[in-house]
């Protein structure tokens, strides 16, 4: 057995390469442009829930929390142009989580 290991470089960096995922052009900006949007529209949700509370009593307030989801989908789809359904429903996923966050904190 030979003490000696030989590596070829170019043959490694193949294989990594081939390991990464490929994208379809405009597909990478895509999704860093929906990531930048879900923590804005995280922040607006907390902005709104300043306003009107998400959690009142320990209950959930559901219509400061669908105001805020429509808000935050108003601007995702002015933002991206996709569909409402598509923007309302990222929305609602934000704002829930935010309002469970609140819920959470407020119990504690």
């Amino acid at each position: 057995m030979s003490a000696q290991r030989h590596l070829s470089w170019s043959a490694a960096m193949q294989d990594i390469e081939r390991g990464r995922g490929q994208y379809r052009p405009g597909e990478r900006a895509a999704l860093v442009r929906a990531a930048t949007f879900a923590k804005l529209a995280a922040d607006r949700a907390r902005q709104e829930a300043a306003k009107a509370p998400l959690v009142v009593a320990g209950r959930y307030d559901r219509r400061a929390i669908m105001a805020a989801a429509v808000t935050a989908a108003r601007s995702r789809r002015a933002c991206t142009g996709e569909a409402w359904n598509v923007c309302l429903s990222a929305a609602l996923k934000g704002v829930w989580q935010v309002a469970k966050a609140a819920r959470l904190a407020k119990a504690h």
